[in-house]
């Protein structure tokens, strides 16, 4: 049997509420940065008091290159734009994309569910004769990374998942194994989400949203629900030989990965905690890492108030309570299908930067919740660090990530 080969981080592509340059965000982050308005994308009247974290002002021709995209909706444009950035990023020229097979990963939680809703209500408003062609290639899920693949000449493995909000860390996991076990030399791997109405419709009528307030703060004692926010955000991996051979950066490294689920979650409303910490183990035994070398974890907590308390819970199970823990959705938002990227790369950068993010907002910790947790940014000595991610579904998946 062939020995696993070490998977290496070689470039980032980032386009969320706070930037689209991977310092760009880190530096708002570590600034505790809330970018929260009123939504633009769709009436602000039918969110009255609510706040999103939008991508202000999106245009993606200002990163592209000349060409057709109007066959891509607004989750095929983010997805599009960060997939671009991260392989500039990583030094993949459209000319080696057209020589070197590169393939795509992507996580997505509901893709252009707006697609679906509008080609939806037109046929049964008008007639199926009356529907746009064009709206019809974007009502299934992997359309993103189909058109994205095309526009990049990514001719290798292309594929999509959809695990709720944990789909962009069980992205970058089943994209690390791919290039681990030799089925795949490089591959763009992440996750994009839109804002649009019909998600923002759902999380409200599912109590999943944070008050008037706005407040959308992880662990903390008076957290409401999520503040929802869009974005995309991709990492450029390789077997580390191909990247050594032609001189790419080396950001970091993917050491492993488990995937798991809560069946009972569904029952309760909430997972109970007990899946995650039995996946992280499995991560950890995957990594051949122990516990107490973790240095750092960026968690998927986002404001709820029972799913927060969960991946608390077992994130203690595991590591005990004096690991440092980070919560990025209270300056992201909650990305849904981009958020475990967003994650993973936010602890990327903390361990490069020495400083791990606070989690903005934060005032007074549920007394239930044990973690390492601080509102301000952080001093950081760390070369490995924990990526969680816990859905209210039951997905939950874990990713161990370490300096070169």
């Amino acid at each position: 049997m062939t020995s696993p080969r070490p998977v290496v981080i070689t470039g980032i592509g980032v386009i969320c509420a706070l930037g689209d340059r991977r310092d760009q965000v880190f530096a708002a982050l570590a600034e505790g940065a809330r970018p929260f308005a009123p939504p633009t994308v769709f009436p602000a009247d039918a969110a009255p008091g609510r706040l999103a974290a939008e991508v202000a002002g999106f245009a993606p021709e200002k990163y592209l290159r000349p060409g057709n995209i109007r066959q891509l909706d607004r989750t095929g444009r983010l997805a599009l734009v960060g997939v671009e950035l991260a392989l500039a990023d990583s030094g993949w020229p459209l000319d080696a994309r057209k020589t070197q097979t590169v393939g795509l990963v992507m996580g997505t939680m509901f893709s252009g569910v707006h697609t679906i809703g509008e080609f939806d209500r037109r046929a049964l408003q008008a007639g199926p004769e009356y529907v746009s062609a064009l709206e019809f290639s974007n009502t299934v899920l992997n359309a993103a990374a189909g058109q994205v693949a095309i526009w990049q000449h990514l001719r290798g493995i292309n594929s999509t998942i959809a695990a709720g909000a944990a789909s962009g860390l069980q992205a970058l996991g089943y994209a690390a194994d791919l290039v681990r076990t030799g089925r795949a030399d490089v591959l763009v791997a992440g996750g994009a989400e839109e804002m649009s109405f019909e998600t923002f419709l759902g999380y409200e009528r599912g109590g999943r949203l944070a008050g008037p307030d706005g407040a959308g703060v992880p662990f903390d004692a008076r957290r409401s629900g999520a503040v929802l926010g869009e974005g995309a955000a991709f990492l450029v991996l390789e077997a580390e030989e191909v990247a050594v051979a032609r001189g790419a950066q080396i950001l970091g490294r993917i050491l492993g990965s488990a995937n798991g689920f809560d069946p009972g979650a569904a029952l309760t409303a909430s997972p109970d905690g007990q899946a995650l910490a039995a996946t992280i183990r499995r991560a950890l035994a995957d990594s051949g890492v122990d516990a107490h070398a973790i240095g750092a974890v960026s968690a998927s907590a986002d404001g709820s108030p029972a799913l927060d308390r969960s991946e608390a819970d077992a994130i203690e199970a595991v590591l005990g309570t004096r690991t440092p823990v980070t919560a990025v959705k209270a300056m992201t938002g909650e990305t849904l299908g981009a958020s475990g990227a967003l994650q993973a790369i936010a602890a990327v950068e903390a361990m490069r930067e020495g400083r791990l993010p606070g989690i903005a907002g934060l005032t007074a910790v549920d007394p239930a919740v044990h973690l390492d947790v601080a509102g301000e940014t952080r001093p950081l000595a760390a070369s490995r660090a924990l990526v969680t991610a816990l859905t209210p579904e039951g997905n939950c998946a874990a990713l161990v990530l370490a300096l070169p």
